[in-house]
């Protein structure tokens, strides 16, 4: 499969280190996450840190924002950011090191433990109110800012022909790969049918809401990573995103089970659930053939397919 993260093995990040953050680091190694960063731990006068570095500085800015705004305010367990800059021609960032393990290392039964921890901060997740420091729907920037006046306007300009950075002329995917073009814009105009069930408010989305990117320790949540992709529009998006990877834990009915018992409900459930599986499952098709990884492709593609038919 194609890799679209920086070169970088740890000799080298040893050596950005050491002309960052001094001689006295110590245990580098790997973290094997995100398509687009390299990422190291290390330690440093007896603390734990991580250290990103991405080709583009803007998505790690973003998370500073996302800790300073949110994280610290609400008291989610989001990293703190404490350094930003460049390395030769590559960005990075510097920040704690939560505790845990990810929670898709861990066995399926402990998994299960960590579940209702998981849905008690979703909950918690949701319920923040994005503030008048923020504007637009869809992805924002590293002010807060976001470029669409409505969420469906998001939905759709996702998949508008003319895109740059990564996925410019991605249409030309449709001759140049095993991207079927029937298949994608059909499941595109249902996913914008069913958007119109989504509510005008705006709610803090982490836009890659996976196992991978939640931490636990022991049978709770202690860090949920990865921001580059957030978003304000509707929460449902994140629980499209955690059913879409990890069905077998039924995210979405024992969420649905917990807001009920706290006397509370969500409206349009079912319709905003399968309108962010199609979103998420079109966008996986579009950029598995981008990878040129065909196995994965056909792997979503029989996901969405199974989804329609439920």
């Amino acid at each position: 499969m194609k890799s679209f993260k920086p070169e970088m093995d740890t000799d080298t990040a040893i050596s950005h280190l050491r002309a960052i953050e001094g001689e006295h680091i110590t245990n580098v190694s790997p973290i094997e996450m995100g398509e687009l960063s390299r990422v190291f731990r290390y330690e440093k006068d007896g603390k734990a840190y991580v250290i990103h570095f991405k080709d583009n500085r803007d998505s790690l800015e973003k998370e500073r924002w996302i800790h300073d705004r949110y994280g610290a305010v609400y008291g989610l367990p989001v990293p703190k950011v404490y350094k930003i800059g460049n390395a030769g021609a590559i960005h990075f960032s510097i920040s704690d090191q939560m505790p845990g393990v990810p929670i898709s290392t861990l066995q399926p039964a402990s998994i299960r433990q960590v579940i209702p921890s998981l849905i008690e901060q979703y909950i918690r997740l949701h319920r923040i109110t994005v503030g008048d420091n923020s504007e637009g729907y869809g992805w924002f920037t590293p002010e807060g800012k976001a470029a669409h006046g409505t969420w469906t306007d998001y939905l759709k300009a996702t998949f508008a022909k003319d895109q740059g950075g990564f996925y410019d002329g991605w249409t030309d995917l449709f001759d140049s790969s095993f991207l079927e073009k029937d298949l994608f814009y059909r499941l595109y105009e249902k996913m914008v049918e069913l958007a119109a069930f989504a509510p005008k408010e705006r709610y803090l989305v982490h836009g890659d809401f996976h196992l991978g990117n939640m931490l636990a320790a022991e049978d709770q949540l202690s860090g949920i990573v990865d921001w580059e992709m957030a978003m304000y529009g509707d929460f449902m998006f994140d629980v499209a995103v955690m059913d879409l990877w990890a069905p077998q834990l039924e995210f979405p009915k024992r969420l649905k089970m917990a807001v009920e018992q706290q006397g509370d409900d969500i409206p349009h459930f079912r319709e905003r659930l399968l309108c962010y599986q199609l979103f998420k499952g079109i966008d996986g098709l579009r950029f598995y053939a981008k990878k040129d990884h065909e196995p994965s492709y056909r792997f979503m593609k029989e996901r969405i397919m199974s989804l329609l038919s439920e």
